[in-house]
């Protein structure tokens, strides 16, 4: 059987940690002074949409006139282009100045249409050709599956939205669609403010009012002991 000891060391830690509640609900924001941003999500429906998010989405490279889509257009306009040494992974580093153009994108975007880089690779000798995509495939192709994101981005598209405090989400910044359970979703708008809502000030501060009052009835039963 729990002592009367016990039970008043219990709910005085009880009423501490119901004091120290604001360091469960959003500790990065103590004082309301931290940037809170909603992401709002929805699914991408048609295909204007889809090419909109496309576009935007930094792993397309959208080429216009600019010299520094030379390389681009030239292998679109041949259909393929030879070079001389292999072309590493994305992820690998050093890479020389063809390497890093061809492993900077998943997407290529000339005069409306989308394309994927393609590597064809025998020894030394590489082969730097585009896939044609239509603009829904162009979706699919660089849409990012949810279960290699994070809770929050998955919450997002279960629910429509989601709420952070003191920190972006880099898929929503990067402009990445993200594919779950069949469907694309897309960040359809941002909203940005400083504080906290009311809804947060209400539960912290009905959990201070009972971690006072808890911390004061086992102090005053540690006294009659």
């Amino acid at each position: 059987m729990v002592s009367e000891s016990t039970k008043t060391t219990l709910l005085l830690l009880f009423g501490i940690g119901l004091l120290l509640n604001p360091v469960y609900l959003y500790p990065n924001n103590l004082d309301g002074t931290e940037p809170v941003v909603t992401y709002e999500v929805e699914p991408v429906e048609n295909e204007s949409r889809a090419e909109s998010v496309v576009a935007f989405s930094e792993q397309t490279l959208t080429c216009g006139t600019e010299r520094a889509c030379a390389l681009e257009r030239e292998v679109a306009e041949r259909g393929s282009i030879e070079y001389n040494h292999s072309v590493a992974e994305r992820e690998e580093a050093h890479l020389d100045p063809t390497q890093q153009r061809w492993a900077r994108y998943n997407l290529v975007a000339i005069d409306g249409q989308f394309y994927a880089p393609e590597v064809r690779q025998d020894g030394e000798r590489t082969m730097l050709t585009h896939r044609e995509l239509s603009t829904m495939e162009a979706l699919d192709h660089i849409a990012v599956p949810s279960n290699e994101t994070s809770p929050e981005v998955r919450r997002a598209v279960e629910t429509g939205s989601v709420t952070v405090v003191d920190h972006r989400i880099p898929e929503f910044e990067r402009g990445d669609p993200i594919a779950h359970e069949g469907e694309v979703y897309a960040v359809a708008g941002r909203s940005y403010s400083w504080g906290l809502s009311e809804n947060v000030l209400v539960w912290r501060g009905l959990f201070v009012l009972v971690g006072v009052t808890s911390v004061a009835v086992a102090w005053d039963l540690r006294g009659r002991e």
